[in-house]
């Protein structure tokens, strides 16, 4: 299967515009960033085996990292990055719906589960922002470079000294149901914007896993179709829903939805990009 090229520097040094509250809750204040509403990424965001799962496709993926490197530079308590309902899809495979994403910086930031849940309220999103912000990346293209050299010498053989992250907190992820937060420290988010961004350098199965922080159930892919396949799945599962024998139980309801997808993505078969197909792709899962 080809793989996709790096990002260039110019992609990645490009200014990001996001809108910008100012949002008190529980008596603190907090800056809440978000794309704006006319940007067309989308996220999917599902919690599978303590896992905190996000899917975009591959320019969806990068940025999420510049997003996350530009975050570690808000020195601000209560600077918050959102993935807001309005860019958020349902899970590409089972049509589920997405929680709400919440990013902040620790220990600067304090969430508590009720301020998680009240940053996905539709009232929040329909006032008018404060204003804009123009975050510009340009210091992850050579952080990301420098990464891409020490991967390709220690590919050829070379012995290369890896940069050690000093110990760091480990990240808290906070499971709100309808809605998830997760608070890291600068370094870190740093750490994984930099696996995000080489998004799309290899891939297995449709997908390009980033694993920012495996060990914390962070983990970030790009999807191969993932607009048609967002599209096959939504469709799926509310023709399922509707059917009178649908299956009671969530797992049962999922292994329908994903096995009726691949009916639903033939009904339009084309065009799709390389190997694997939309059918294997969906019914692997």
């Amino acid at each position: 299967m080809p793989v996709d090229t790096d990002p260039s520097a110019a992609a990645l040094s490009s200014r990001i515009r996001l809108h910008r509250r100012t949002w008190r809750h529980e008596g603190r204040g907090y800056e809440v960033m978000s794309l704006r509403p006319g940007d067309p990424t989308r996220f999917s965001v599902e919690r599978w085996q303590r896992v905190l799962l996000i899917r975009s496709d591959l320019a969806g993926a990068r940025l999420l990292g510049r997003l996350l490197w530009d975050l570690s530079y808000q020195h601000r308590p209560g600077a918050l990055l959102v993935l807001d309902p309005h860019h958020l899809a349902p899970d590409p495979f089972h049509g589920r719906p997405s929680p709400t994403v919440v990013f902040g910086l620790a220990p600067a930031t304090v969430l508590t589960a009720a301020t998680v849940r009240a940053l996905r309220r539709p009232a929040l999103w329909r006032t008018r922002p404060d204003g804009t912000v123009g975050w510009r990346t340009a210091s992850l293209a050579e952080a990301y470079a420098e990464c891409r050299a020490r991967q390709d010498a220690r590919a050829a053989g070379t012995p290369v000294a890896w940069p050690h992250l000093p110990e760091q907190p480990d990240p808290v992820v906070l499971d709100a149901g309808s809605a998830c937060a997760v608070l890291a420290t600068a370094p870190m988010l740093r750490d994984w914007a930099v696996a995000v961004t080489g998004a799309g350098s290899y891939w297995h199965s449709g997908e390009s896993c980033t694993e920012p922080c495996y060990g914390s159930g962070i983990d970030v892919h790009a999807v191969r179709h993932y607009q048609r396949l967002v599209s096959a799945a939504t469709r799926a599962r509310a023709e399922v829903l509707a059917a009178p024998d649908r299956p009671a139980d969530p797992a049962g309801l999922d292994c329908r939805v994903s096995r009726h997808a691949v009916t639903v993505a033939g009904r339009r078969p084309g065009p799709w990009d390389d190997a694997p197909s939309p059918a294997a792709a969906v019914a692997g899962r």
